[in-house]
């Protein structure tokens, strides 16, 4: 249980029962409310005009109510595309809002068990979805898993700055840290990338801000598309309204409006095109027994 004394933090881990029923709550109005995700997706297809590819099969984790997938299907219209999300909701409205071709899969699961054989996706993406991985280097393995040799990933991330200014006003009123998850560095997943066997690891971010009139249209659009307070170990008490007040009286403005800053953080990374060696958390490399003599190219002598 969280501590109620000023300066205790919750415990920094997301709970996977609340993230999956935020998202149950979300999949009608999420496409209205992700402004973000869907400057971000924008974002990340001019990223990938710039990059060879041509895959046979897209796997789209995290795909959400379907807007990623209807834009790489606009993209890569002779690809097969998957689309896999934790939140039953969430996959029956991209099914409801489908772009009608064929060759469109949709399926209810977590990227930490991806429902589809190795080696079987030319091109895997990822918007906005790993800030809730609860097994950062789980989701990646799997990730190395279901890519095709020289396949891409291409994902979007949050940085740790993102909504400073919201969590820096929460302590100034209450004097504790505000439930919210711990969003990893660029590097750090960058390392994360590495030990899970994929090469080409680029990283990048920059700060993108939203404007809101108040701080409760902030709060409904965090609703609105499945986060929030979704930590394992958050606060169950209500928001009251003269603390919501208080609140909002210690956000800085710009121009009568409230900015809520995201740290975005953009990433890609290849599959090799032969068999890699992946580090475990220690850092320590496991070769596998049919694995030596391979990895330069050469066989055993």
């Amino acid at each position: 249980m969280a501590s109620s004394q000023p300066g205790s933090q919750p415990t920094s881990v997301v709970d996977p029962q609340a993230y999956y029923r935020a998202l149950e709550r979300a999949a009608t109005v999420y496409d209205d409310a992700a402004l973000l995700a869907h400057e971000v997706r924008a974002r990340m297809l001019e990223r990938l005009e710039l990059m060879r590819v041509d895959p046979a099969r897209i796997l789209v984790v995290d795909g959400r109510a379907g807007a990623d997938q209807r834009a790489l299907r606009r993209a890569f219209p002779r690809a097969e595309t998957v689309l896999l999300d934790p939140s039953p909701a969430m996959v029956r409205e991209a099914r409801r809002r489908r772009i009608w071709r064929p060759r469109q899969r949709f399926a209810a699961g977590w990227g930490s068990a991806l429902p589809l054989p190795s080696g079987s996706a030319g091109l895997l993406w990822s918007n906005l979805g790993l800030p809730w991985a609860t097994e950062l280097d789980r989701y990646l393995r799997e990730f190395h898993r279901v890519l095709a040799a020289e396949g891409l990933l291409l994902f979007s991330s949050l940085g740790p700055d993102t909504l400073c200014e919201l969590r820096e006003a929460w302590v100034r009123v209450t004097g504790q840290e505000l439930a919210w998850p711990p969003y990893l560095d660029m590097h750090d997943v960058g390392d994360a990338l590495s030990r899970a066997g994929l090469e080409g690891v680029v990283m990048e971010n920059e700060i993108l801000t939203v404007t809101y009139t108040g701080l409760p249209s902030l709060l409904r659009d965090l609703r609105r598309t499945g986060t929030g307070a979704l930590l394992a170990d958050r606060p169950r008490g209500l928001l009251t309204p003269r603390r919501l007040r208080a609140w909002e009286d210690a956000l800085p403005r710009e121009e009568g409006r409230i900015p809520a800053r995201f740290e975005v953080v953009y990433g890609h990374a290849w599959r090799p095109g032969t068999a890699a060696v992946g580090t475990d958390t220690s850092g320590t490399a496991r070769i596998g027994i049919d694995q030596i003599g391979r990895a330069a190219g050469g066989g055993a002598g």
